[in-house]
């Protein structure tokens, strides 16, 4: 009789059991003006999916921060959950290579990096893990785990970086938003692509309080803006004053846009 899978965790547990689940929220983060979705330019969205556990280092809260093998003998999240789904397991062991799950495992990777279970699936992410190992001690091959569903996403992590750094200029007068709008959604073979491109809002306040410069950029002009304020650490510079001046009182050009080293 085969011995229940919990047993043969805690009795000999894989090396990798000792390492600490990643928290999916420190890689993409969902809150703020400055939150990692608002610079996704690209996703993916694949249904009834396989997934190499191996692949798998975290989740999106529930017991990031423990070892998995914590996780299984001290979860720190409904550990009656936990031990139910092991019994699920031992009950019906093909489950997770069949593809019975169905949609009902959900897991998401930044810019083809590892896996994170998010949102749904994570006791069974935990189980699967440790299935997997014993498969592929017992049968020499590492099993895949089929019915999954995968989110792809892809982020413009150089303009959020640089979007970061010009926040700590608010202070100074300096604001920016940004906004993203879909421009491509698309369905074949069982993939669901979206894709994205962003405006940036800039208002700029430190040539003078009673005189607004505000501008909607494109991706490339943001970064040629925000590399130069950066760059001269927020600070206008004499030519870039005096630029303020003719455009404001001697030139038939706009007013109140932008100036960065035109």
């Amino acid at each position: 009789m085969t011995k229940p899978l919990i047993e043969s965790v805690v009795e000999n547990p894989p090396p990798w059991a000792h390492e600490t689940i990643h928290n999916w929220a420190a890689v993409f983060d969902h809150h703020g003006k400055a939150s990692m979705d608002k610079f996704v330019t690209r996703e993916i969205h694949e249904s009834h999916a396989a997934i190499d556990m191996r692949e798998v280092i975290g989740q999106d809260g529930h017991y990031a921060g423990q070892t998995w093998l914590e996780a299984v003998i001290e979860p720190q999240r409904k550990p009656e959950n936990m031990r139910l789904m092991f019994r699920k397991y031992d009950d019906n062991p093909s489950y997770y290579f069949t593809g019975e799950v169905d949609d009902d495992m959900y897991f998401s990777c930044l810019n083809g990096g590892p896996w994170f279970c998010d949102s749904g699936g994570n006791h069974r992410t935990v189980v699967a893990k440790f299935a997997c190992d014993r498969w592929f001690r017992e049968n020499g091959t590492y099993p895949l785990v089929k019915g999954v569903l995968k989110y792809h996403y892809f982020s413009d992590l150089e303009s959020l970086d640089l979007f970061r750094k010009l926040q700590k200029f608010e202070n100074d007068g300096l604001e920016v938003k940004v906004e993203r709008q879909n421009v491509r959604d698309n369905r074949a073979d069982g993939k669901h692509i979206l894709e994205y491109e962003q405006t940036f809002f800039v208002a700029d306040h430190r040539f003078s309080r009673d005189h607004l410069r505000s501008q909607w950029l494109s991706t490339e002009q943001f970064r040629r803006f925000a590399r130069h304020v950066i760059q001269q650490d927020g600070k206008v510079t004499r030519r870039e004053r005096l630029t303020h001046y003719w455009l404001r009182y001697c030139s038939s050009d706009d007013p109140h846009k932008l100036i960065f080293g035109r």
